[in-house]
């Protein structure tokens, strides 16, 4: 692997994490990232199958909000003209804003990839070595930065998932205990549930552990649990298949 320039070690660029490695569909994606440089490294094969791997993967990666992009792809061992288009996919999350550099292709497959590529997707420039690509990319302007309201926004619903995390998760530990499930199983009950009341899936954990309390004097068996999440999700045919927190299933009121 070619030495990477000096800049990418000064405080301006350091790095915020390295070699966040995801595998599947022989392909392996590594990333170092500095707020100023996302390099991606691709590793393996690179095909049509690796399509939804590889647009997930750049996606969430995307999501640090790095100003310039670079994808080295001296490590892949194949690609074809369906994985080329993949990583388009995937780079085409970043928008039309975002600086991005491919480096390490054979020319045949750099040929293939401007051939594939449409409209914004034309935009990316190729390098023979990440040195150059990291060069030309530092040298040029950034993306530009989100603005006030959207970071604002993001604040606000990082502070929800916060809070309302604790009350999903000690809803599935319910679940768990009563149950002798996973995990896993715990979350997807808790999930099917809040689509059957149409709640949201913090707010059924909520009045479920409202409900698990209300009822600390009782014994907390496989049945009243089933009984307890049968009332919470019952939707009355008079309400238009929407939940009613106002009707138990034998008509009386819910306290």
């Amino acid at each position: 692997m070619p030495e990477r320039r000096s800049a990418s070690r000064e405080p301006s660029t350091a790095v915020r994490f390295e070699r966040s490695v995801v595998s599947a569909a022989g392909l392996e994606i590594s990333f170092d990232f500095a707020p100023v440089l996302l390099i991606g490294r691709l590793s393996g094969q690179l095909c049509g199958a690796a399509r939804a791997h590889l647009r997930q993967t750049f996606r969430s990666a995307l999501g640090q909000r790095p100003e310039r992009l670079v994808v080295d792809t001296t490590g892949l061992v194949s690609c074809d003209a369906a994985g080329l288009t993949g990583l388009l996919d995937a780079l085409a999350v970043a928008g039309t804003d975002l600086p991005v550099a491919v480096s390490g292709l054979a020319p045949v497959h750099r040929n293939m990839l401007s051939l594939v590529a449409s409209g914004p997707q034309e935009r990316i420039m190729h390098f023979d070595s990440l040195d150059e690509a990291m060069a030309a990319l530092l040298a040029g302007p950034a993306a530009p930065g989100p603005d006030r309201e959207t970071l604002l926004d993001e604040v606000r619903n990082l502070h929800r998932a916060l809070l309302t995390r604790g009350t999903i998760d000690q809803a599935k530990g319910v679940l768990m205990a009563v149950y002798g499930l996973d995990a896993d199983a715990a979350f997807a009950m808790l999930v099917w549930y809040s689509r059957r009341a149409n709640l949201a899936l913090h707010e059924l954990s909520a009045r479920f552990l409202d409900s698990v309390r209300a009822a600390r004097s009782e014994p907390l068996t496989m049945i009243s649990t089933d009984v307890l999440l049968a009332e919470l999700t019952y939707r009355p045919p008079e309400t238009g298949g929407r939940y009613d927190e106002g009707t138990r299933t034998d008509g009386s009121a819910v306290r």
